[in-house]
């Protein structure tokens, strides 16, 4: 049986490893998470026993370091990354405690932007989260504990809309070339999000997003 290997990316010259666990791509789309004990599991699922011929190769391509990344001019679809309660409504509400977070990615003249739309289950989204400031940031836990903080550089305040119960954050920051060689390479985890009034994690439901949204925007 052909086993079939994953590239391995070499950053700052050091080859990136995660810990006897390799990221692969089914024929059929799904991202798997491979073992060194010849078991595999869908993200967030149950490890089972598969063939390596089922399993191909995922993006993004081969020895991809930081200084060499080519981005063109692009601008991905809307996609769910985060849906989950928030600790601090979930004491106060039942039912209406959610976070949502929407992501898209725009390259422009090579540098690139991650558009986060945030929703929060509140009509006083100031009250409960404040505002997103400069420092604010939301830290992204990679497969194997690497961390990449994603810092905002800019101020948003939030739009309430107090009669439908819920307020929303437009926001974008600016993604370096080292975290986007970072975040091409392996799913996330965890994803905690730092608000002017305090820190929550929440659920990732798109682990693999980055993974397979950011080899759009190269070369």
């Amino acid at each position: 049986m052909i086993r079939i290997f994953l590239f391995i990316f070499f950053f700052a010259g050091i080859a990136m490893t995660v810990q006897a666990q390799q990221i692969a791509k089914t024929n059929s789309g799904r991202v798997v998470v491979l073992f060194d004990n010849g078991t595999w599991k869908y993200v967030d699922e149950t490890p089972n026993v598969k063939a390596d011929s089922e399993v191909e190769a995922i993006a993004p391509k081969p020895s991809v370091i930081n200084s060499k990344i080519e981005l063109k001019d692009a601008e991905t679809e809307k996609l769910n990354f985060i849906n989950g309660p928030s600790a601090k409504l979930k004491k106060y509400f039942k039912d209406k405690n959610i976070v949502n977070a929407d992501m898209a990615l725009v390259s422009k003249d090579g540098k690139v932007k991650l558009l986060i739309d945030w929703k929060v289950m509140t009509g006083e989204g100031f009250s409960y989260f404040g505002y997103i400031k400069e420092g604010c940031k939301i830290s992204l836990e990679l497969m194997g504990g690497k961390l990449v903080d994603l810092v905002y550089s800019e101020e948003f305040e939030p739009k309430e809309y107090e009669k439908y119960g819920f307020s929303t954050y437009k926001t974008k920051l600016n993604l370096s070339l080292e975290q986007i060689a970072l975040l091409q390479s392996s799913i996330v985890t965890k994803a905690t999000m730092t608000w002017t009034k305090r820190s929550e994690e929440y659920k990732v439901t798109n682990p693999a997003y980055f993974v397979n949204e950011l080899p759009k925007l190269l070369e």
